[in-house]
């Protein structure tokens, strides 16, 4: 985005800074306009999920917290006045479906709230509305999206996020989440269009034996800038998460990687993982990361990882020894690991809406 606009904001700062140099504290966007509310459509709404409007809502869970940083997280929730709340009042198997179309500067600040032992599915797609894809000439659009997610005692949620935007997009896409005791929450993020996106999640772990697993698969290309701030706290005993990205940079994209995994005091007995591998396939595409892991308790297990490497000698013989040429080989592996995290999401037609935006 163009940094010399008139108001500039930092965002997905990460948790603990590091050294200046290596650029990967934070992001920064900015702007010089005013954002409007759009709450989105319900486009498939099951027998036991209420919706009503708001931004708040009375749980016993402490408020989660924003990735992208308080700043950010105050000028979305104020362009959003009314907001809506998703009210997960018993078990369904049919997804909850929620389209936001994206044709202006816009604001939307959602919540999902799970009661104590009910099970839910809730996919979310963004997607540049048909009049603006329309346009010969677009203009640049800056979103900014909050989904707020309460899980409580022994709920078990599946949120699915699918960004399917245009060239002209700017996104600042955050989920804050925090999990009560036994609770479940797994997250899906497909990261696939847009211009300059920036995305994440911040979990905690608040209750005993809760657990957070995460899934983010991602393709940079063109000039696309990807920013992506992945944080999970560990504060009930015996907590887990396990966080997965996977994707490819090429072109003359640039990604950007922070995942923090933060083992607080009292968490005893708790695991948490974490990988990130980007397959490179340009030398003028940049990629950063920046996993970490914090220690305030002893009795825990953690592991991470980060992987950036080109397609290997030896994959690429086997390939060509099948008839298959490099670029093929490339083209194949990347779609591989969009197909592989979209598998998850519960809807066929969705998931053919992702195999198409490959195919473009």
């Amino acid at each position: 985005m163009d940094k010399t606009r008139e108001n500039t904001i930092d965002i997905n700062p990460i948790p603990y800074l590091t050294w200046t140099w290596l650029k990967i504290n934070k992001d920064s966007v900015a702007y010089d306009f005013s954002l409007a509310e759009n709450k989105g459509s319900e486009v498939q709404l099951p027998e036991g999920i209420n919706v009503s409007s708001g931004k708040s809502i009375s749980s016993s869970l402490p408020e989660p917290e924003f990735s992208i940083g308080e700043e950010a997280a105050k000028l979305i929730s104020e362009a959003a006045t009314e907001g809506k709340i998703y009210t997960v009042e018993k078990s369904t198997n049919q997804p909850l479906i929620i389209r936001i179309k994206l044709d202006s500067n816009s604001a939307t600040h959602q919540i999902i709230h799970a009661k104590a032992g009910t099970e839910a599915n809730v996919i979310i797609v963004y997607e540049d509305d048909p009049s603006r894809a329309a346009k010969t000439v677009l203009s640049e659009v800056l979103s900014g999206v909050i989904t707020k997610v309460y899980a409580e005692e022994a709920s078990k949620l599946h949120i699915s996020k699918i960004q399917l935007c245009g060239k002209s997009l700017n996104q600042i896409d955050d989920t804050a989440v925090v999990c009560g005791e036994r609770a479940k929450v797994t997250l899906t993020q497909i990261e696939l269009g847009g211009a300059h996106i920036d995305a994440g999640f911040h979990a905690t772990l608040e209750g005993y034996q809760s657990e957070f697993y995460s899934d983010t698969a991602y393709i940079c290309r063109n000039n696309q800038y990807l920013d992506m701030n992945q944080v999970v706290v560990h504060k009930g005993k015996k907590t887990v998460c396990d966080m997965k990205t996977h994707g490819t940079a090429k072109d003359e994209s640039t990604k950007t990687y922070r995942g923090t995994i933060d083992m607080r005091r009292g968490c005893a007995g708790s695991v948490g993982n974490e990988i990130e591998t980007t397959l490179l396939l340009s030398p003028k595409a940049v990629v950063k990361a920046a996993p970490i892991i914090l220690c305030g308790e002893e009795d825990i297990a953690a592991e991470h990882g980060s992987t950036i490497g080109k397609l290997s000698n030896e994959m690429l013989f086997y390939m060509n020894s099948r008839g298959i040429d490099q670029k093929t080989a490339e083209d194949l592996l990347t779609r591989a690991k969009i197909t592989a995290a979209a598998v998850s999401i519960e809807d066929e037609g969705i998931q053919e809406e992702i195999n198409n935006f490959l195919s473009e």
